[in-house]
């Protein structure tokens, strides 16, 4: 490139999608403000808040599932159908590959409405009894109900193009629309919690300032895990390159901050439908027990989950069958292993060993704080407020990456 472009010209495609991405996410806000016809707001929000995994979830997946608003259900039936999606796909059936980018596209958008009706459906259960009625026809029937599930579901379809369009357009992909919500909710998290946890953390001057050196060591320690990477030497005889060493890279955290958007959900959708009763048997008491963070039996449930979603996310992320499949049609191989199921096993094994130095990093964020919550009353909310923060962290890491080479991608000379 010429010493005189001008560097807004240079960088004009990284400026362009900068302002696709702002966009894109005022209008995603703009939507979070429109609310669902019929309803009265203040009674639904009431009974929506008192739902603590749809609050968890909506947490991470930036959605607002405390107010009955279009964009209620933000990117959950999305992102419920990728991981759905990459699990189905980590599985290499020969069916699936024979599939075209055209008929993947139809079937992730028929499982995204499936599972949008579905998350509708419940949201407006636990709305409960906040509906204006509107009558139609003479047999009385009130469709309110049924409008909001049709006006939901047209939201997250909503969602789910803004996500696309920002992939195509944008930064950071579709998981970029979550960032607004995550930062919107990470002091409230910090400082009430949810429902299941035991005390408020107080914004005094010195929890302010502890909070403060806590974050920014976090984000340190969290960036450079987030970078570890182990990498296997790699044979390519049909890619000659006599500068280079091919590698194939394994991160450290395969799973990212993935355990954290549904960990919470998981451990507390059990203890709501038991603790809304006035008489407990001895099995739901015992049931309590293990799903409350207030507990030593919640804890070592909640870390169980931790670590299956962490195992879980890392083999989706990772496929080792499909990998070791494209190594055997793309002739490459490592040293001493053979191709196919040799190199399945192979790298089987090095996922098994990294998820399970993750698995430490990730029990420490989820359950330390919790341990200490016992002694200091709200220092257990730093288990959920480290685990958001984990989440932006890989997903700015992810869009620093992306802007970086953007910027670098015009500066060069050929002579």
């Amino acid at each position: 490139m010429s010493k005189h472009t001008a560097w807004w010209r240079l960088h004009r495609d990284l400026f362009k999608r900068c302002g696709w991405t702002v966009f894109l996410i005022c209008i995603y806000l703009l939507g979070q403000q429109v609310y669902l016809p019929n309803v009265d707001v203040f009674s639904a929000s009431q009974s929506l808040q008192g739902v603590p995994f749809l609050q968890m979830l909506s947490l991470t997946t930036g959605g607002q599932t405390g107010i009955p608003t279009l964009l209620s259900l933000g990117m959950q039936p999305y992102m419920t159908t990728l991981i759905i999606w990459q699990a189905v796909t980590s599985l290499d059936l020969d069916s699936m590959r024979r599939l075209s980018q055209k008929q993947i596209g139809y079937i992730q958008r028929i499982l995204s409405i499936v599972l949008g009706t579905i998350q509708a459906i419940t949201f407006v259960y636990f709305m409960g009894n906040s509906f204006l009625p509107q009558y139609i026809g003479s047999a009385n029937i009130n469709i309110t109900p049924a409008v909001a599930v049709l006006t939901l579901v047209a939201g997250s379809l909503f969602t789910m193009w803004l996500a696309d369009q920002n992939t195509e357009r944008g930064l950071g992909g579709t998981v970029t629309l979550i960032i607004p919500g995550l930062l919107a909710g990470l002091p409230g998290t910090l400082q009430r919690g949810s429902n299941i946890s035991n005390g408020t953390f107080a914004f005094t001057r010195p929890h302010i300032i502890a909070t403060v050196l806590i974050t920014l060591g976090f984000i340190v320690i969290a960036v450079f895990l987030n970078h570890a990477e182990l990498r296997l030497p790699v044979q390519r005889p049909m890619l000659e390159n006599r500068f280079t060493e091919s590698y194939m890279p394994l991160k450290l955290l395969m799973a990212g901050g993935m355990p954290f958007m549904f960990s919470m959900s998981l451990f507390s959708f059990p203890a709501y439908f038991i603790n809304g009763r006035m008489m407990l048997s001895a099995t739901e008491r015992t049931l309590v027990r293990w799903f409350s963070f207030q507990h030593w039996e919640g804890l070592v449930t909640y870390g169980i989950i931790i670590i299956l979603l962490g195992f879980a996310f890392g083999y989706i992320n990772m496929q080792p069958a499909t990998t070791a499949r494209q190594f055997k049609e793309n002739g490459d191989y490592f040293f001493d292993v053979l191709p196919g199921a040799d190199t399945s096993k192979f790298l089987t094994k090095h996922f098994l060993l990294l998820s399970s130095w993750s698995s430490l990093f990730l029990l420490m964020i989820a359950i330390t704080p919790l341990i200490i919550g016992f002694a200091i009353p709200g220092a257990a909310n730093f288990s959920q407020y480290l685990g958001g923060l984990l989440i932006l962290v890989t997903i700015l890491d992810s869009i620093t990456e992306q802007v970086r080479a953007l910027w670098n991608k015009n500066r060069y000379q050929l002579f």
